[in-house]
């Protein structure tokens, strides 16, 4: 007898990405210039959310407290698009190397131990009713991807790290390629492996090689942190998504914990290695940019104009220093759910400045709480959208004053901006 999950995972699995959800996916996707379109040629632009699944426990972060649909239904009901959904290798290797993934409860129990972690894990089954006793973890990520389809949210599949735990650091083993936990084997083996499974999403549009690549403490690999490896490897990821999945847009983010690109879109030569150059690759049509910012020490004009020079350029086809422009999307931004620091110059600039570029963007973060962080069960997240226990705005002045307005001026047309130059 199937589970509710796995039996709506097989239904979904039959469906051409172009026709499930009532035909709502017009993919597939592709990139023209600094547009991301869909198959008719629209503009897409993300509006979006960081929802986290790369901690120890490895699902989506919240459902001790709340439902999956009445979490896409909090993201749908302010106008977001999308969410941007991370995962940890660890997981696949669990997979693949130890017998099959493992159920809901023995990844609580592992971690949590048996007392907390059962009872987070009879909380998750009383909110989420459709949830079998035996539902695995890649289980529940497919029921999030399959409520995203149903509530017509796109899905951004994004490696956040190697070892599963929070991240990021210079010394926490996940920083860079060759690092304690980031086996480069492993991590494209993973990538190729959720791109396939991510077929049977019917809101899957683009996954994230790697989350944050900075400087690893080990001094070893010091010498290899670089641009040109930096191509060397990403490429390779990109290889192995595009090999398994030819549909998904390919996102590649840069150096400096993702706040550096100026190389890729300037066309600058990679340390001793070639310029990027996407026409050369067989998903030239398939690349977009990533950033991150977190630099609350700039005022509007500076900010804007660091952004634009280390990252935001790639979308300025009249700048001459720009060889080839691309896609844009900040996918991670954000701060303390405060009324004042939604006023703070951070806040307000990037409010207005990314709609007005018509850049994409994710914020950072959804939860209120995670089931364990920094060793602490039931840590609060003070940068939380929602409330801890995951049911309210956390503070809905940064809501209704701050991020509501700048959704509808990212996304004015739902129906789809035809895309210009």
């Amino acid at each position: 007898m199937y589970s509710p999950v796995l039996l709506s995972s097989l239904l979904f699995s039959y469906l051409p990405l172009s026709y499930a959800a009532d035909g709502w996916f017009p993919g597939p996707f592709s990139t023209d210039g600094r547009w991301m379109l869909n198959a008719k040629g629209d503009n897409l632009t993300y509006a979006g959310v960081n929802w986290p699944g790369a901690a120890e426990i490895m699902i989506p972060e919240g459902l001790q407290y709340a439902s999956i649909p009445s979490l896409v239904e909090k993201i749908k009901d302010i106008g977001m698009n999308a969410i941007r959904l991370t995962w940890a290798v660890e997981m696949v290797d669990d997979i693949l190397d130890n017998g099959g993934d493992v159920t809901l409860r023995t990844s609580f129990t592992k971690v949590l131990g048996d007392k907390n972690g059962t009872s987070l894990y009879n909380a998750v089954l009383r909110n989420n009713p459709s949830f079998a006793p035996n539902i695995t973890r890649l289980q529940v990520f497919d029921a999030v991807a399959q409520e995203c389809a149903k509530q017509q949210v796109y899905v951004h599949l994004d490696n956040h790290v190697s070892k599963a735990g929070w991240c990021c650091d210079h010394d926490d083993g996940n920083a860079w390629f060759g690092d304690t936990y980031f086996d480069v084997r492993r991590w494209k083996r993973a990538l190729g492996y959720m791109a396939e499974h991510g077929r049977s999403w019917p809101s899957l549009l683009s996954m994230g090689l790697r989350n944050e690549l900075r400087r690893p403490s080990d001094w070893h690999l010091l010498l290899d942190y670089n641009w040109a490896s930096w191509y060397g490897n990403m490429t390779a990821g990109a290889d192995a998504v595009h090999k398994a999945n030819p549909d998904v847009l390919i996102f590649f983010s840069g150096l400096e914990y993702d706040s550096q690109l100026r190389p890729v879109f300037t066309g600058a030569p990679l340390g001793h290695g070639p310029s990027f150059n996407k026409s050369k690759l067989d998903y030239a049509n398939k690349v977009v940019l990533e950033v991150h910012d977190y630099d609350f020490g700039s005022n509007c004009t500076e900010k804007e104009g660091k952004l634009m020079r280390s990252s935001c350029g790639a979308i300025d086809s009249s700048d001459p220093d720009v060889k080839m422009v691309f896609p844009l999307v900040m996918s991670e931004w954000g701060f303390a759910q405060q009324p004042d620091q939604n006023k703070a110059p951070y806040a307000s600039c990037l409010q207005q400045f990314l709609p007005a570029q018509k850049v994409g963007w994710m914020t950072w973060v959804l939860a209120g709480s995670y089931y364990i962080r920094s060793g602490q069960v039931d840590y609060d997240e003070s940068w939380g959208l929602l409330d801890h226990e995951w049911k309210d705005w956390r503070c809905p002045e940064c809501i209704t004053e701050g991020l509501a307005p700048m959704i509808k001026a990212t996304l004015p047309n739902s129906g789809g901006q035809r895309a210009t130059a």
